[in-house]
C-alpha cells in the first residue's frame, strides 16, 4: 500500500490543512451577493418571503405549556432541515413586539404557504403566520459549527488506482462538471476554486437536499497533484447527513502514460453509525475508482460525450 501523501505529509499535516482551507473557503463564500443558488438555480429566479409567526394568546411564550414545548422543538427542527435545504435563509425570535422571524427562499408563493401551512408551531394553533414578499439581495453564508466532526477519529478510508491516461485528463475528469460525469454520475457542479461546489447528483429529480453531495465545496486543491473537497453522507443516514467528512485526492505520474490515483477519506465521528457510514464509503469508493479506471480504459478521455 502507497503512503497516503506522496509529498511528505502526514495524517496530521493534512487535518492541520484541511482546517486552515477550510477556514478559507468559509471566508471566501461568505459575504456573498445573491446571484446564483450553488445547487442548480439562479437566485434571479427565486422568490424571497419574510415570514411573521405570531402568537395565538396573550402572555406567550413566558406561560407556555409543557405540550408547546414538543411543538417548538419541532419547529426548530422543521426549519432547520429546511436550511439544509436552502430554503430558509434565517430563522430566530425578534424580541420587541415578539413575533418569530423566517427568511424563505422558494419557487413560488405557493410553496411558501406549504412549508408554512405545514410548520409544526402553526400546525398545532400555537402561531398564525403572515407572508410579506421580499428581496434579499445580499446575504452572507454561515458556517455551523455541527459542520464537521469536533474530535473525529483514526480512521482512514484509503484506495488506490493506477489509470492509462495522462495527467491533464485525469486532473480534468476530477476537476470539471463535464469531467467528473463521465464516470462518477450523469448530473454534477463542480467549479475549481476555494469553496466553489463539489456537487455530485445521483438522484436529480429528488428535492434539492436529497439528490447527492449538495452543499459540498471544494476545501483546496494543488494543480495536478492535489484536490481536497467536503463530503456528505446519504439521505438514509439521517442526523450524520449534515456532517460533512473530507476526500483527498493525490494524482502522482507512473511512466509517460499512467496516473496513480490515491483517495483518502477522514473526518469520521465515532459510534455505531458512524462504523456503519465508513462500510458504506468504503465500498462505494471501491466502486467509484473502478469505474474511473474502466472509463480510462475504454480509450482517450472526452468530457463532452
Amino acid at each position: 500500500m502507497r503512503q497516503i501523501m506522496t509529498f511528505g505529509w502526514t495524517k496530521h499535516n493534512l487535518v492541520i490543512l484541511l482546517a486552515v482551507l477550510g477556514g478559507i473557503a468559509a471566508v471566501n463564500i461568505g459575504d456573498a451577493e445573491v446571484g446564483a443558488d450553488e445547487g442548480e438555480k439562479n437566485m434571479s429566479e427565486t422568490k424571497h418571503y419574510f415570514v411573521q409567526l405570531l402568537g395565538t394568546r396573550e402572555g406567550w411564550p413566558e406561560n407556555m405549556t409543557p405540550e408547546e414545548e414538543k411543538v417548538m422543538s419541532d419547529h426548530y427542527y422543521y426549519l432547520k432541515d429546511l436550511i439544509k435545504m436552502k430554503k430558509v435563509y434565517l430563522a430566530g425570535p425578534v424580541f420587541e413586539p415578539v413575533f418569530g422571524l423566517i427568511i424563505l427562499a422558494v419557487d413560488s408563493e405557493k410553496e411558501a404557504r406549504d412549508i408554512m401551512d405545514n410548520e409544526p408551531s402553526v400546525k398545532a394553533g400555537v402561531h398564525t403566520y403572515e407572508l410579506h414578499p421580499m428581496r434579499a439581495s445580499l446575504l452572507v453564508d454561515y458556517q455551523s459549527p455541527e459542520r464537521y466532526v469536533n474530535d473525529p477519529s483514526d480512521k482512514i478510508i484509503r484506495k488506490e488506482v493506477t489509470v492509462p491516461a495522462d495527467l491533464d485528463a485525469v486532473w480534468e475528469s476530477w476537476t470539471t462538471t463535464d469531467g467528473v460525469k463521465t464516470f462518477f454520475s450523469n448530473a454534477a457542479h463542480v467549479e475549481l476554486r476555494i469553496g466553489g461546489p463539489f456537487e455530485i447528483y445521483f438522484i436529480e429529480d429528488a428535492p434539492y437536499g436529497s439528490r447527492g453531495s449538495e452543499d459540498c465545496h471544494i476545501l483546496g486543491f494543488l494543480p495536478k497533484k492535489m484536490l481536497a473537497f467536503e463530503w456528505n453522507a446519504p439521505p438514509s443516514f439521517g442526523p450524520l447527513r449534515g456532517i460533512h467528512t473530507q476526500v483527498v485526492l493525490e494524482f502522482e505520474p507512473a511512466g509517460t502514460d499512467s496516473v496513480v490515483v490515491t483517495l483518502s477519506h477522514i473526518g469520521w465521528g465515532r459510534g455505531e453509525e458512524w462504523n456503519k457510514l465508513y462500510d458504506y464509503f468504503d465500498k462505494a469508493w471501491s466502486y467509484v475508482l473502478a469505474n474511473f479506471k474502466q472509463r480510462c480504459e475504454t480509450g482517450p478521455l472526452n468530457w463532452s460525450e
